[in-house]
């Protein structure tokens, strides 16, 4: 691919990899390439509904919500009462900033 000027479309995927930082273009773009053009990491993007991911629950919310982080740095809410850090969710729904799953197992 090569190096993405941000101005070309309305918002840009930055990348998450540690001394790199770099602007790539977004899902859905023409430009879009599921790897940083300069660092050559990949940039994660969002899971569809059904996909079995290994996440890290970060946070949980006022209400016993569970907030989980893919690899890529995608949020999920995940409604269980579970005492681990890592889990192994399906996703059930998707939007623009987060999704919802369910718990499939708990890493050991």
């Amino acid at each position: 691919m090569g190096r993405y000027q941000p101005g070309q479309h309305d918002s840009f995927i930055k990348c998450d990899t540690p001394r790199c930082g770099a602007s790539n273009a977004p899902e859905g773009s023409a430009q879009y390439d599921a790897d940083c053009w300069r660092c050559g990491e990949s940039l994660g993007g969002k899971p569809e509904p059904g996909d079995e991911l290994v996440v890290d629950i970060v946070d949980e919310k006022h209400d016993g919500t569970l907030v989980c982080k893919t690899d890529g740095g995608f949020v999920l809410f995940l409604e269980a009462e579970i005492a681990t850090i890592e889990a192994t969710v399906r996703v059930t729904a998707v939007d623009e900033t987060h999704g919802e799953a369910e718990l499939v197992d708990t890493e050991s």
